[in-house]
């Protein structure tokens, strides 16, 4: 367990300009901190504003980047992204969306970000648009061939032309450089399909999921592709392309009766065409809501699909879960129970190769902590902290980074830090 003196110590150490911990240095007059990634914990957002939304995307080189959101009063808000190099002094982190304050995100849509073979960062984002007394949100790509350091203009991935929802969006980078982008949709959605009771934290008319994909390194993208309906309105969807060019994506499906399980669905013609969806375990749980939480995906090198998710019902125990497919996902494995706990949010499959991690949000009455363990490996997972939660995790030859929110009074920042 990492000590929660050790986090506190890095929380004064900011507040009171004090230096507990080697390498935790005072914010540079741009608003972001100076410390070697070899320290134990490190400051990613800026000391006086309110971050939180934090995502990761792991570079060939071993570099990592980090994606958060900054946000501002009237529902302004920015993307920004920084580099980190262990033991070199990260650069400045950069604003994504070019006009200051027109990025849109909450705690269960964060950016997503990834990065090619060749170097270059995809980050996708959302905006706020509204015409005709309709307001809706737009999803954007926006590439850096630089190492984050500058952004090209933003370019719209959604082709419908009204103001409508467009979120909980997922990106994936194939490795011949193809760029796929999955999302809800309500373009289609007419009729509010209203509950009776939310026993979720959110309650609206179900959602389709899309895709689109980009040959050009994201100069433009293909026609929107509708893969299923029926799909959770506030659950992240997740993507993987294995070595072969198997596409996966994956969703909270929402069957007849109101049960929220995941599903899972599959092209072999680079995202064209996809498979009906396969449901990965048939969790029962019956939910007049949507609990906020998607599944996560790995492949192994030998092509193993491994997928993550949170489940309550009558099946069995109320926990993080894990189930494999070794046929392309038509069918998968009996799930397997990794923590008997609430979970919070989506977690995240860190992908280790053939040993992939799991890193989770825990609530509970006490407040949040954040813990991982290895999928391969028995025995308890290692807690990072508590009032640690969001977390986002980027594997690296150099270990497991986990980036994670932590709030000291009304305001949230954004830290990073050394798992193992």
């Amino acid at each position: 367990m990492v000590s929660l003196n050790k986090l506190t110590s890095a929380v004064l150490c900011v507040l009171l300009g004090m230096v507990f911990l080697s390498g935790c240095n005072r914010s540079t007059a741009t608003g972001t901190t100076t410390p070697e990634l070899n320290s134990p914990l490190v400051l990613v957002s800026a000391t006086e504003v309110d971050a939180a939304e934090p995502a990761t995307g792991v570079a060939p080189d071993g570099s990592f980047y980090v994606a958060w959101v900054n946000h501002a009063p009237e529902n302004r808000a920015d993307v920004m992204i920084a580099r980190y190099e262990p033991g070199k002094t990260p650069g400045a982190a950069v604003r994504v969306n070019p006009e200051a304050g027109t990025a849109t995100a909450w705690r269960g849509d964060q950016p997503s970000i990834a990065v090619g073979k060749n170097g270059s960062v995809y980050v996708v984002w959302t905006t706020r648009v509204e015409a005709d007394g309709r307001k809706g949100t737009d999803l954007h790509l926006s590439v850096s061939s630089d190492l984050g350091r500058s952004f090209a203009a933003p370019v719209k991935i959604n082709d419908d032309k009204g103001p409508t929802d467009h979120g909980m969006h997922s990106l994936y980078v194939a490795g011949n450089g193809r760029i796929y982008v999955s999302w809800l949709d309500e373009r289609n959605v007419v009729v509010p399909k209203p509950s009776t009771k939310a026993e979720g934290h959110h309650m609206e008319s179900n959602r389709e999921l899309f895709i689109a994909d980009s040959t050009d390194g994201g100069r433009t993208f293909s026609r929107n592709r509708k893969i299923a309906g029926e799909a959770c309105p506030c659950c992240k969807t997740a993507m993987a392309v294995a070595d072969d060019g198997t596409v996966y994506v994956s969703w909270r499906h929402v069957l007849p009766g109101n049960f929220r399980h995941i599903a899972v669905s599959t092209s072999s013609d680079a995202g064209e065409t996809f498979s009906k969806p396969v449901v990965v375990s048939d969790d029962k749980w019956v939910l007049h809501g949507c609990p906020v939480s998607g599944p996560s995906l790995s492949v192994a090198d030998n092509g193993a699909l491994k997928v993550l998710w949170d489940a309550a019902g009558e099946a069995n125990a109320t926990g993080l879960y894990v189930a494999e497919s070794k046929d392309k996902g038509q069918s998968f494995s009996p799930r397997q129970l990794l923590a008997q706990e609430n979970v919070r949010g989506t977690p995240v499959l860190a992908d280790g190769g053939n040993s992939p991690v799991a890193v989770w949000e825990k609530a509970g009455d006490q407040g949040s902590e954040t813990k991982f363990r290895a999928i391969r490996h028995d025995g308890p997972a290692t807690t990072i902290g508590s009032n640690v939660e969001l977390p986002a995790a980027a594997f690296t030859k150099n270990g497991l980074f986990v980036a994670y929110v932590s709030k000291v009074k009304e305001k949230r920042s954004v830290w990073l830090i050394k798992a193992n």
